[in-house]
């Protein structure tokens, strides 16, 4: 995939300048992913490389993180619940529409129509290949199915919620895998529907979709804290 494609993306790296995670541009200084990335850590130790198809450890195109926000009721104990947050940063991203450019925040409480086929969605990142793969410095994309809230609860025996989202293909062998985690699924070319939460190890083992936070049910506090 080519950071012209979704050039809302970008790289979450820790210390060193390696990638840990996933995210998404959704502000000129805010960039949203999972609390399950950020939990245990501190702004000073985290970076984001935007403007990227290829990732490396070098400084261009980085920008510090000033603070972070994780969501007050994150719970990871409680199938990751409320696995969202947000990376305010130390300058603003000048967006040219070409590598950089903000995500779409879906409208609030959206839902893709609640139907077996369910609707297609795209997840790109750097994440790794295969369950004991390695992480990749050229970004990836897959072509997913979004599933509906009954067949993701279905399929995870009730471990998911109306909060989640499900995204895989039904014969599994495409989806996330580590360092897919905080990126973006996106649904209509740059709508950002899901977060990368967890899945089932090994990764995109069938009948076991990957499951994302659902963005619609966060849209208000996005805004509460980015406005």
């Amino acid at each position: 995939a080519d950071i012209l494609e979704y050039p809302f993306i970008v790289s979450m790296r820790g210390p060193t300048g390696t990638h840990s995670c996933g995210a998404s541009i959704v502000a000129p200084r805010w960039i949203l992913t999972a609390s399950h990335c950020v939990s245990g850590r501190t702004a000073d130790q985290l970076s984001i490389q935007y403007a990227s198809t290829h990732i490396s450890p070098a400084s261009e195109n980085v920008v510090q993180v000033k603070r972070i926000v994780m969501h007050e009721d994150y719970r990871p104990s409680d199938s990751y619940a409320n696995d969202i947050a947000l990376l305010e940063l130390k300058g603003s991203l000048i967006y040219n529409y070409k590598t950089i450019a903000p995500v779409t925040l879906p409208d609030r409480y959206f839902e893709i129509d609640q139907v077996p086929e369910g609707a297609p969605g795209i997840l790109a990142g750097w994440g790794v290949n295969s369950t004991f793969g390695s992480l990749q410095n050229h970004l990836q994309s897959v072509n997913l199915k979004i599933y509906s809230d009954e067949e993701c609860q279905l399929r995870h025996k009730n471990a998911t919620t109306a909060d989640h989202l499900c995204g895989g293909v039904d014969e599994g062998g495409k989806g996330q895998c580590s360092g897919d985690s905080g990126g973006p699924l996106v649904y209509n070319g740059s709508v950002q529907l899901g977060i990368v939460s967890w899945s089932i190890k090994p990764c995109t083992v069938a009948p076991f979709p990957g499951v994302y936070t659902k963005v619609s049910h966060y849209v208000d506090w996005i805004y509460k804290h980015i406005h």
